[in-house]
């Protein structure tokens, strides 16, 4: 066999870290974004607009709210494919165990829950970085959302003082 089971399992153990590392990474890159750079964007933004039409006002708009939006497809990986690596972590310690048991005998019940408990671990890690994702990607959603809102008001609001002028 290319990979024996209790490689695959701690393989599984650090992709499930990974995830963890990669998704906080994303989240914490979109905080400083929301909360350093986007007012800087806004201002920026509104010098861009004064003297354009319409439509490229609108064109503005959006190439700036697509910027809002980055690191939440990364989100979204991380928290479908969590449960299931964590689930295929379960089924490589569960076959470990099982060809553990059938080497040794089934002498020992205690060693044969200690091994099952420790492949369910991978389940439940799975299931914790998929919640912490899920919280990263509902509070980036919701300033995604919001800062999308003041980019509508601040080209809304230029647009509407060239027209008074």
């Amino acid at each position: 066999m290319l990979l024996d089971i209790e490689t695959a399992h701690r393989l599984v153990f650090y992709s499930l870290f990974f995830f963890l590392f990669i998704s906080t990474t994303v989240f914490v890159e979109r905080l400083l974004y929301f909360f350093f750079t986007f007012p800087a964007e806004k201002k920026l933004l509104r010098k861009e607009v004064e003297g354009q039409d319409e439509l490229t006002a609108e064109a503005l708009y959006h190439s700036y709210a697509r910027k809002t939006e980055r690191g939440r497809g990364v989100l979204m990986f991380v928290i479908t494919a969590s449960p299931l690596m964590g689930l295929l972590g379960t089924v490589l310690g569960i076959m470990n165990s099982f060809s553990t048991m059938a080497e040794r005998g089934v002498s020992d019940i205690a060693e044969v829950s200690k091994g099952i408990a420790f492949a369910l671990e991978a389940t439940a890690l799975g299931i914790a970085v998929s919640v912490m994702a899920l919280l990263y990607y509902y509070i980036v959603t919701g300033l995604s959302n919001r800062a999308k809102e003041e980019l509508k008001r601040v080209v809304l609001e230029t647009l509407k003082l060239k027209e008074e002028a």
